[in-house]
């Protein structure tokens, strides 16, 4: 049998003041299209308690009491890779009748506890975080103007296969195996490119193609043919050159180089926190060029490559600047965060 609906107030009132007008049941019922045995209800409530709504009703009795309502969330904070099932093996060695699963996930849910695939960041030492704390406290005053005197560098790894997003298509039913509508896998090879770029204020710098295995020799050819004659084309005067703290990068040979620059008064050296992708702006640029290319389907390395550069060139100048006007958002966050990983949502 299936499920009366309540009569809303609206509808009961109406019911109270069509009778105090002299309709009949019978006529109250069909102009406001409800059982004549509810409009009776309704008016007999109403002679009886002298309300038109009913009492608030208990509802069924909870299967478990608050302080297990507690302890269930308690436990889920305390490790949070406890899964709904884990949690109920804990919480009911001490109860006679077993709660389930589903009552248990309800319970996380209320507490706001919902199951979430973990992010993926770096690992975060002491060490690490007070790095982080110190750059953001030092730069957190710049302003706009001073962000866009930085070069910005950094490599990155282009696959044909294999990327690691997630792709939306739209199909229909019976449609999950289409060609158009999968994502192709390879277990080996299947081509990818990897390069180095730069870019400073509104402009970006040289996109270099990187063959084999990148040395320290590698880099600082790139150093001297490509991250310097950049900056001196995009920046006025001094800069600012920013690189992570890969080993090559702060080998002897490419530190030397970079303090002899140092000394000519030509740039100055960022001192960069360590596991920290997720303070430089480009690597956004990274995301963007990925989410791009793909949709360009290259079918070779020799066409990713070409597909890169031609993104790569197509940056306009205002997206840039947006990044480097997030530049005082991201300290602050790092402040807020003490040192620690940052929630792009709070920028």
């Amino acid at each position: 049998m299936p499920k009366i609906s309540e009569i809303t107030i609206e509808k009961r009132s109406a019911i109270c003041t069509l009778r105090g007008e002299g309709y009949s049941l019978a006529q109250i019922g069909k102009k406001l299209n409800c059982p004549k045995t509810s409009v009776f209800n309704v008016l007999k409530k109403k002679e009886e308690t002298g309300l038109i709504i009913n009492k608030q009703r208990s509802g069924r009795k909870r299967v478990s009491s608050a302080s297990e309502d507690t302890f269930i969330a308690l436990t889920s904070k305390r490790n949070r890779r406890l899964t709904s099932v884990d949690i109920t093996q804990i919480v009911n060695i001490s109860r006679p009748i077993k709660l389930s699963v589903t009552t248990v996930k309800r319970r996380l849910q209320e507490a706001g506890l919902n199951g979430r695939i973990a992010a993926r960041k770096p690992l975060l030492s002491s060490k690490n975080k007070k790095k982080r704390l110190t750059w953001a406290f030092e730069h957190k005053d710049w302003t706009v103007e001073q962000w866009k005197n930085v070069m910005w560098t950094d490599e990155s790894k282009f696959d044909i296969f294999g990327s690691k997003r997630k792709t939306y298509v739209r199909r229909k039913p019976g449609e999950r195996l289409r060609e158009e509508c999968i994502v192709p896998t390879i277990k080996h090879g299947g081509g990818s490119v990897m390069v180095w770029g730069c870019f400073a204020g509104a402009k970006v710098g040289d996109l270099k193609k990187i063959e084999g295995i990148l040395r320290k020799e590698g880099y600082l050819d790139i150093l001297q043919n490509n991250a310097i004659p950049s900056a001196h084309r995009i920046c006025q005067g001094k800069f600012v050159f920013q690189q992570d703290n890969d080993p090559k990068h702060s080998s002897k040979l490419c530190r030397a180089y970079l303090e002899s620059l140092e000394n000519e008064k030509v740039c100055k050296t960022m001192l960069w926190p360590p596991q920290s992708p997720d303070l430089s702006p480009i690597e956004l640029l990274w995301d963007e060029m990925d989410r791009k290319v793909r949709q360009m389907l290259p079918t070779s390395a020799n066409d990713l490559w070409i597909k890169l550069v031609q993104v790569w060139n197509s940056f306009p100048e205002e997206k840039l600047v947006k990044l480097l006007q997030r530049m005082p958002r991201i300290c602050n966050a790092v402040i807020r965060a003490k040192g620690n990983h940052i929630n792009e949502k709070d920028l």
